[in-house]
């Protein structure tokens, strides 16, 4: 069983504190749901745990491994959907997938990354240079890097920005998939509403304080 530990992690930027004891326990098929006004840390905790950010106190642990020690290793296991796509516009959706393989040497056949796209429902745009985009298709091709690699471990950043509710309901299932099949999940939202369809956990980041939510909590 996979689980990954935030034991006391703090952060500044320069003179201000963003993060400040946070302690944090994801298990196997587990959500964890992050609550929280617009800079109360969130996105920071989630770069953080990515490795995309170096932790300057605590430490967090993804079973035995130490992510800060060892985070190439840990890279292998993580993956983090964000506000950026870190999509390239002049790529069509395969070559995208291709970029992603080659750089994380992944060991998945061309064929594969086809399923993928054709799964996220983008196969008929399969040799469109991504720039025409919209923003729900970008997500869904992110979200194909998924099916790809396999993570142990899902980040997601606001994921249902530039959803309407067919995305909404098609990310939820994507999600609880990922988590019945083992993967650990990790989510920042302003949007209970739609993450109440899953099995999930809230907490409430305020003032960089991770605590446990209640009712009363409103973001």
């Amino acid at each position: 069983m996979t689980q990954l530990q935030v034991v006391d992690i703090a952060h500044r930027f320069g003179r201000r504190g963003v993060l400040r004891g946070v302690n944090l326990r994801v298990g196997t098929g587990e959500c964890a749901v992050l609550y929280g006004a617009n800079g109360s840390g969130k996105s920071t905790l989630l770069s953080l745990l990515a490795t995309r950010l170096r932790i300057q106190q605590g430490q967090c642990f993804l079973g035995d491994l130490d992510i800060q020690k060892h985070a190439e290793m840990a890279r292998q296991r993580i993956i983090l959907i964000g506000h950026h796509s870190h999509l390239y516009g002049h790529l069509t959706p395969l070559e995208n997938l291709i970029f992603f393989r080659d750089i994380y040497r992944l060991d998945t056949t061309q064929d594969l990354l086809v399923q993928a796209i054709t799964t996220v429902g983008l196969a008929p745009f399969i040799q469109q240079p991504i720039r025409w985009f919209s923003a729900g298709m970008k997500k869904r091709l992110s979200l194909a890097r998924i099916l790809v690699s396999h993570p142990d471990v899902l980040l997601l950043d606001e994921p249902y920005s530039a959803l309407d509710h067919a995305g909404v309901v098609w990310i939820n299932t994507v999600i609880d998939t990922f988590q019945k099949q083992g993967g650990l999940v990790v989510m920042a939202s302003h949007d209970p509403e739609r993450v109440a369809a899953l099995d999930h956990t809230p907490w409430r980041l305020d003032a960089g304080i991770l605590q446990p939510w209640v009712e009363s909590n409103r973001c």
